[in-house]
């Protein structure tokens, strides 16, 4: 064979061998591809349901009492109370709280304000506010009844209908200890000092320390503590905060707590493989695996 002919003919068969090898990785690569992500799909998507049906029950449960608690103020959730005897023991009450423990009062004209000792402020016999006992002084001003209790002002109608209540976010002092009206002014005491209160603007201000006049409690007559004996506010919780306590697991204690906390990172990865599983579906389907 003359030597051109070898040459152009092994030139041919490297043109061939060189030709095969680019196709063979053009088409071998996306093959392996698709492949690797074949694995990752599959173990993606198993894990994806394993912790889908794992958090499954309690991501309901966790949508059902936000949801309720979203609409807590229309439900009037808070205005239910529970008082059943297991619930109650849950929560560490104890049965002595479940009758008046305060017999006394302050006497003004001729009507009684009273402390059950737990959260209700009594007119007479009938409950009119909420504050934390005990009650320390009442008072009268401008046809209005005061009522100091140890978080807030109680400030009523002689009919006892509710007219405003001052606490600390609303300027009342910390450690507030007794109340009196002299000279028209509402006077407060705080220990290592008074103020005055403007009954209009709620607006406190320093005044000179006064020793003497503070409102005192006085016994309760026989007749309204029997009355009161018949109402003993018994302890109880509301229906929201059983919700609220039950949607962030405080029901249940830190455990609880901690529980709540492992279902929000579980649903987060569950969140993260179905992020991975679309993204590695699409990669696949643009490598033609």
């Amino acid at each position: 064979m003359p030597l051109w002919r070898f040459s152009i003919t092994n030139k041919l068969c490297q043109h061939k061998t060189s030709y095969y090898k680019v196709n063979y990785r053009k088409t071998k690569r996306p093959a392996l591809l698709s492949q690797k992500l074949r694995k990752t799909i599959i173990l993606n998507l198993r894990w994806h349901r394993r912790i889908g049906l794992s958090v499954a029950v309690m991501v309901v449960f966790l949508a059902i009492t936000g949801l309720l608690l979203n609409h807590s103020p229309s439900l009037g959730l808070s205005k239910q109370t529970l008082q059943y005897q297991w619930l109650t023991d849950w929560y560490g009450f104890e049965s002595d709280n479940m009758k008046p423990v305060e017999r006394h009062g302050f006497n003004i004209n001729e009507k009684w304000l009273s402390h059950s000792g737990h959260t209700e402020l009594f007119l007479n016999s009938e409950p009119v506010a909420n504050c934390q006992p005990p009650l320390l002084g009442a008072a009268h001003f401008q046809s209005l009844l005061l009522a100091l209790c140890q978080d807030a002002l109680v400030i009523l109608t002689p009919e006892g209908e509710l007219v405003e209540k001052l606490d600390q976010l609303s300027g009342l002092p910390a450690g507030a200890t007794a109340l009196q009206v002299t000279d028209q002014k509402v006077l407060i005491n705080t220990g290592n000092q008074t103020v005055s209160l403007n009954i209009d603007t709620l607006e406190l201000l320093p005044v000179d320390h006064h020793q003497k006049g503070w409102s005192m409690p006085s016994p309760l007559p026989a007749q309204l503590v029997a009355q009161l004996d018949t109402r003993a506010e018994r302890p109880g919780i509301s229906l929201e905060t059983l919700i609220l306590d039950l949607h962030s697991g405080r029901f249940f204690g830190n455990a609880g707590v901690l529980f709540v906390d492992l279902i929000g990172l579980l649903v987060c990865l569950l969140a993260l493989t179905g992020l991975w599983a679309w993204y590695s579906h699409n990669k696949l389907r643009k490598s033609g695996g």
